[in-house]
């Protein structure tokens, strides 16, 4: 039976942290993605993806303009879904899918959900973590 586990907490909490200590420690291949703070001079000014074994990029920047934003951070949708939703793509059952944060920026895309309730239901295990799951399902 496979499972899909997911941690929750407030931002802040650590659940980046045991995500990525989790997929480093174990003996199975690793797909999906990681979201970094970018930090500038002690102080956070955006958040990154970084997938597993590829691509990394911006996903959300202060100063930037965009139509789409969170709080103060215009949100790249275009690069979360170039590099985050290829990243949930294994190429076999045995692969660890890692969907390290699903938050405000990330649900601003529908097919970035779309992508994420496919892998929860494919032969994949899931090790993911976010604020609140609620959004996966709003439309």
């Amino acid at each position: 039976m496979r499972k899909n586990i997911f941690v929750t907490g407030l931002p802040g909490c650590g659940k980046t942290t045991l995500i990525e200590k989790i997929a480093s420690g174990i003996e199975v291949p690793v797909a999906g993605f990681i979201t970094r703070e970018i930090r500038e001079r002690g102080k956070k000014v955006g958040f990154s993806i970084d997938t597993f074994g590829g691509p990394k990029g911006i996903l959300a920047y202060v100063g930037e303009e965009g139509p789409l934003w969170v709080g103060k951070y215009a949100v790249r949708i275009e690069t979360l879904e170039n590099l985050a939703i290829p990243s949930l793509s294994a190429g076999s059952p045995d692969i660890l899918v890692v969907i390290d944060e699903i938050g405000k920026m990330e649900c601003l895309s529908p097919a970035f959900r779309r992508a994420v309730l496919d892998v929860l239901d494919s032969v994949n295990p899931v090790l993911g973590c976010a604020s609140s799951l609620r959004r996966l399902a709003q439309s």
